[in-house]
């Protein structure tokens, strides 16, 4: 938000030693952001953001075209930035989303016994949690790389027969006042990490779901000032930005840099059994089916 664009100027003058204009104004969620900015692109208007901030599924329809700009992102900054930090010089990863089971610590201490989501269906948790109307992180799961359709659909159906209700992952406040106790999955298993959730939320990644999900930030080939878009670019991903910005602001940071806090939480995760699903851009190249396949089974929710 506007704490964030503060940031970024700051940030941007300390590292660089210019000082340009950072504004921040409401805009759409991930997906339909992109769609936008494709129809500016198309009309041959300047794109309404230098910077856009967006997940694997919704830059992959657009990654090879020609909507965002290449970026010799190493070459910038090689002792910083590797090749694997950015995907095909036009999405530079930002944070690492680690979805898991958001629980209040004292309405849900259950939560900290589970090891693997099917565990969530057992008798004497029906009625203790909600899941997204949207099935975060089973569009990722329903892909024929990780559980594929036929698995998916059948945990769906009796997951939906064991929620109390559905929520929106922006619904933090009502998992931290305790009136829904859990929520399966969740975004980013960021909130626990937001100065006023601290020790009254945290996230419980099971084993067998642990996914990376990558957000990244993409620079519209229409762009009306994308040099200065790459100066908050690199801002973002240095340890300042990092901490200030990602961590601080969002509560997630990249698990590319070792001094993060996602470096250390996937490291955590694997010594306790976790094989990760990356769910960067590439997987949703050679996943072409998993769109459909999930809008199918996030019908099944709709009927119940």
């Amino acid at each position: 938000g506007a704490e964030g664009a503060k940031a970024v100027q700051a940030g941007i003058a300390k590292m660089f030693g210019v000082t340009l204009d950072a504004t921040w104004a409401p805009a759409p969620s991930f997906g339909p952001m992109v769609a936008k900015l494709m129809q500016e692109f198309q009309a041959g208007v300047p794109a309404s953001s230098d910077l856009d901030f967006a997940a694997a599924p919704h830059l992959g329809p657009y990654i090879d075209g020609a909507l965002f700009r290449k970026v010799p992102w190493h070459d910038l900054w090689p002792e910083r930035i590797s090749p694997t930090a950015f995907e095909r010089e036009r999405s530079l990863r930002f944070e690492t989303f680690l979805p898991g089971i958001l629980y209040n610590v004292k309405a849900a201490p259950w939560v900290k016994d589970i090891q693997v989501i099917g565990d969530v269906l057992k008798p004497e948790y029906k009625g203790k949690f909600a899941t997204t109307p949207y099935l975060s992180g089973f569009d990722a799961l329903v892909a024929q790389s990780a559980w594929g359709k036929e698995k998916t659909t059948e945990f769906v159906t009796r997951l939906a027969g064991q929620i109390n209700g559905v929520m929106a992952c922006s619904g933090t406040d009502r998992i931290a006042s305790g009136e829904v106790p859990a929520l399966v999955i969740d975004c980013s298993g960021s909130s626990p990490n937001i100065a006023r959730y601290r020790g009254i939320l945290d996230t419980k990644v099971p084993r067998d779901i642990a996914m990376r999900r990558y957000v990244y930030i993409s620079i519209p080939s229409n762009a009306a000032h994308p040099n200065a878009a790459i100066l908050a670019a690199l801002y973002l991903v240095s340890p300042a930005g990092q901490h200030d910005v990602a961590f601080t602001l969002d509560g997630i940071d990249d698990d590319d840099y070792p001094e993060t806090w996602a470096h250390q939480r996937v490291a955590g995760l694997r010594k306790d059994g976790a094989q990760f699903l990356d769910v960067d851009i590439g997987w949703w190249k050679t996943n072409a089916t998993a769109d459909a396949d999930f809008k199918a089974i996030v019908k099944i929710l709709q009927k119940n």
